[in-house]
């Protein structure tokens, strides 16, 4: 145990390095290889599901519309994002990074932006869809390809300005056994953790509930339909619009809850207290690496293939590209 007596409420570096080596740099070698295989099959999943939304999408013209080109966006993130999963399943299985500080911001910047993007683009997809259901006959809200490029971009730009601050949170922690990319609780790290909880959780999963109730209680008090005007092309049935309600809500929080709380024990604790939490530290590490990495396979799950619309697309292009044989013509 470490003598807390003598560390101050000011970031340490030595001392928060002996603290990461201590409860994550000495897990037993099953743990790691499980953590690591778990992220191994995340990646396999997730890059399956994402790259059949993206070769459906751009194959089928039918499939050439505003909500997917907003679910391309997001597949295409997730499709580059995923590739970080091999740096992660190389540092559990080592416990060594191998670039220095400037690569570890870097990467942790990439990621998170990836992260962000994502977020953003589901919570613009609930805001298009509750002024679909809400004000359907009104030409203000009616969505078209350019405004859904102008609103792309300026996603991609929220996103970078989310991002930015994360390079003051991450420094490169070595020892002589183990070096990792880690946050540090520096008094900037832990108000910068703070406001990025509120921005890329708090505020998106309250925009997200709100938008979803009030959807649901228009489709489930409504007798009209909507139907050409669906955001996620899906048939119009109360039942799939509350289930895709339930789904998307409950994907978010397991995907983003413990990053969240992640956030906020930086921004309450100090270094002391955080130390002190040694024993549980090394399980809530993994389970944040492991959420956050899971978006990657939920999102194509209940935006692409929830939708039978998708489903009857996918069935087509295997049918009529993968499968085709080349005919012989005899003169």
């Amino acid at each position: 145990m470490f003598n807390l007596n003598n560390i101050t409420n000011e970031y340490d570096i030595e001392q928060w390095t002996l603290f990461l080596e201590k409860v994550i740099g000495n897990n037993t070698g099953w743990i790691q290889i499980l953590t690591a295989a778990v992220l191994i099959i995340i990646f396999i999943v997730g890059f399956i599901g994402n790259f059949l939304t993206c070769t459906v999408i751009y194959c089928d013209k039918k499939m050439h519309t505003i909500t997917n080109h907003y679910i391309f966006n997001m597949a295409a993130t997730d499709l580059l994002v995923s590739f970080g999963i091999s740096l992660e399943v190389y540092l559990c299985i080592t416990d060594s990074y191998l670039f220095g500080n400037i690569a570890c911001k870097i990467h942790c910047f990439f990621v998170v932006l990836l992260w962000n993007n994502s977020i953003l683009v589901m919570t613009t997809l609930a805001i298009e869809r509750y002024f679909a259901i809400w004000y359907p006959l009104s030409s203000k809200y009616v969505p078209s390809m350019k405004r859904a490029r102008k609103i792309i971009t300026v996603i991609w730009i929220i996103s970078i300005c989310e991002t930015i601050p994360e390079l003051w949170t991450v420094e490169l922690v070595k020892t002589e056994k183990m070096s990792y990319c880690f946050i540090v609780p520096s008094s900037l790290a832990r108000v910068i953790s703070g406001v990025l909880a509120l921005v890329t959780f708090v505020i998106p999963l309250t925009i997200m509930l709100f938008v979803y109730i009030m959807i649901a209680l228009k489709v489930n008090n409504s007798e009209k339909s909507n139907s050409r005007r669906t955001i996620f092309n899906h048939k119009n049935n109360r039942r799939k619009v509350n289930k895709l309600v339930v789904a998307i809500t409950i994907s978010f929080l397991i995907c983003w809850l413990p990053f969240f709380c992640n956030r906020l024990l930086f921004f309450f604790c100090d270094m002391q207290q955080l130390m002190q939490l040694d024993r549980i530290w090394d399980i809530n590490y993994r389970t944040l690496l492991i959420n956050s990495w899971f978006s990657i396979i939920l999102n194509p799950i209940i935006f692409s293939l929830m939708s039978s619309k998708f489903r009857n697309s996918l069935l087509k292009l295997w049918r009529t590209k993968f499968k085709r044989r080349p005919e012989t013509i005899y003169l």
